[in-house]
C-alpha cells in the first residue's frame, strides 16, 4: 500500500506522483486521470447524496426554480471546461462536480472588508449557473446569511470543523487585522478575535480559499497607513491559500476552482500570487475588445469626448489593464455580458496586491500619476517580471510615441488648413 494510487477516504488523490497540468497537457496517461477523477467522484457522490434519485435530481430542481434550462446548463458546463482548459470529454464530469459541490461542507467567514463578494453573489436579479451553485452550496456557516447568531452560530462552527475535518471548504472574504493582536476585529458571543477564528477554522481545512482583494491582499483595510496592520489570508496560516483576488471577484473564477478541486482533490496550478492561472495568466489589456484603438493610438482624453463615444482605448484616462491579470474581459460580470472598460471606465487594477496603494490615482494617466509598478506586481508566473517590465516599457513608448504622433498630425493638419485659408484669402482679394 506504500505506492497506493487510488484516492482515500476523503475522495482526495493521495499519490503525490499524480500529474494534473490543464494548462499543457492532462497527461502521458490520460485514461488514468480519467479513472482516478471519475473514482474521486463516486466517492464523494456516495457521501454526499442519499440514493441515485437524490443525486439526478438535485441539480435540476434547483436550477428550475431560476429558470434556468438544461440546454442553458449544458452551454455553461461547456464554457467552464473549456475556460479550466480541459478537454470536452470532462464536460459531465464538470457537471458532476458542479452537483457535489451543492452537498459540500463550507465555512464562509467573513473579516474585514465590505462584504462586496457577498453582495455580488447573493443580489444578482439574474443569476448565471455559477452563481445559482454558489447560493446552493451547502453553507454550514456564513454569519451574513445563516439563522442561528450568537453562542449557536458559534456551535454550528465549531462542530463543522469537528464532523467535516479535512473535508470542508473554508472561504474568506476580507482582509485580517492583526494589529494589537487582532483586537480590532471580534465576531461573536464570544468575542473571539477575527485573528483567531480563522487559524482555528483552516488548520482543519480541505481546502481555503481567499476570496476577493481583501482577503487575498489586504485590500484597502491593508492600504496605508494600515492602522489595523490587516494582513491577506496566507500571512496568518501556514496552510496552502489559493487566492481568488477582484473588488468583487467573478463568481466563476470561484466556482471553476471548487469544481477543479473537486474533480482532482488538490488546488489548481497557481501563480507566484497564489491566483489559478487558468484565470489569472492573461492580463486585461491583451483581451480587451478596445485593444485595437490602442494599436491605431486612439484614446479616450476626456471623459465624455468623441473617443469616449467610439469607444477608443482608455488607456489615457488611467485604465490599469494593461499591468492586471485577471479573465474579466471573456468571463465577464453582471449577467457574463459586461466589464469595467465595456461599461465606458478603465481598470483599476484590483486583481493585483496593493493596488489601492500602487494604482492611484485611478483616472490620470498613468505616466502623469507617476505610477511606479514593482516587478512582482506584474508576476502572472515566473516568465511575468521580464514579461512585464518589457510590456510596461513598450505600452509606456506606444502611448508616448502614438500621442505625439497624433499631435503632430493634428499640428500638420491645422498647419495645411491655415494654408488654405490663406491662399483663399489671396484669391479673393485678386
Amino acid at each position: 500500500m506504500a505506492n497506493d494510487n487510488r484516492s482515500n477516504s476523503n475522495g482526495n488523490n493521495s499519490d503525490p506522483d499524480f500529474k494534473w497540468d490543464p494548462l499543457r497537457f492532462i497527461s502521458k496517461k490520460p485514461d488514468e486521470v480519467l479513472k482516478k477523477v471519475d473514482d474521486r467522484l463516486d466517492v464523494l457522490e456516495k457521501e454526499y447524496f442519499s440514493d441515485k434519485k437524490d443525486k439526478e435530481e438535485n441539480l435540476p430542481n434547483i436550477l428550475e426554480i431560476y429558470g434556468v434550462s438544461r440546454r442553458d446548463f449544458l452551454k455553461w458546463t461547456a464554457f467552464l471546461t473549456s475556460a479550466l482548459m480541459l478537454p470536452y470529454i470532462f464536460e459531465p464530469r464538470v457537471a458532476r462536480a458542479a452537483n457535489i459541490l451543492t452537498r459540500t461542507p463550507f465555512i464562509w467567514l467573513d473579516m474585514a472588508d465590505c462584504m462586496g463578494n457577498t453582495e455580488g453573489f447573493l443580489r444578482t436579479a439574474h443569476p448565471t449557473p455559477a452563481e445559482i451553485i454558489l447560493n446552493y452550496v451547502s453553507v454550514n456557516y456564513m454569519e451574513s446569511i445563516m439563522a442561528p447568531a450568537g453562542y449557536q452560530a458559534e456551535t454550528r462552527r465549531t462542530e463543522t470543523v469537528k464532523k467535516y475535518k479535512g473535508k470542508y471548504i473554508l472561504v474568506v472574504e476580507g482582509a485580517i487585522p492583526t494589529g494589537m493582536d487582532g483586537k480590532f476585529l471580534t465576531i461573536g458571543a464570544k468575542g473571539d478575535t477575527g485573528l483567531k477564528i480563522t487559524k482555528e477554522t483552516a488548520k482543519h481545512a480541505g481546502v481555503i480559499i481567499a476570496v476577493g482583494n481583501c482577503a487575498a491582499y489586504g485590500g484597502i483595510p491593508a492600504a496605508n497607513p494600515n492602522p489595523t496592520s490587516a494582513v491577506g489570508l496566507s500571512s496568518v496560516t501556514n496552510r496552502s491559500v489559493i487566492n481568488i483576488p477582484a473588488c468583487p471577484a467573478n463568481p466563476v473564477n470561484l466556482v471553476g476552482t471548487l469544481v477543479e478541486y473537486i474533480l482532482i482533490g488538490k488546488a489548481p496550478q497557481l501563480d507566484s500570487l497564489g491566483r489559478p492561472l487558468w484565470a489569472y495568466s492573461g492580463r486585461l489589456h491583451d483581451n480587451c475588445y478596445r485593444r485595437g484603438h490602442f494599436e491605431a493610438g486612439e484614446y479616450v482624453r476626456q471623459w465624455g469626448d468623441d473617443g469616449a463615444k467610439k469607444q477608443y482605448c482608455l488607456y489615457m484616462m488611467g485604465c490599469k489593464g494593461p499591468f492586471t491579470w485577471n479573465n474579466c474581459t471573456t468571463a465577464e460580470y453582471n449577467q457574463d455580458i459586461s466589464f469595467p472598460m465595456r461599461a465606458g471606465h478603465g481598470c483599476i487594477g484590483c486583481s493585483q496586491p496593493a493596488f489601492w496603494d500602487r494604482m492611484t490615482p485611478f483616472e490620470k494617466p498613468n505616466a502623469d500619476a507617476k505610477i511606479i509598478i514593482p516587478g512582482i506586481e506584474a508576476t502572472a508566473d515566473e516568465f511575468g517580471v521580464g514579461l512585464f517590465a518589457a510590456a510596461g516599457a513598450g505600452i509606456a513608448a506606444h502611448a508616448i510615441y502614438t500621442g505625439v504622433k497624433k499631435k503632430k498630425e493634428h499640428k500638420k493638419s491645422k498647419n495645411e488648413k491655415n494654408d488654405d485659408s490663406g491662399k483663399n484669402d489671396d484669391n479673393k482679394k485678386e
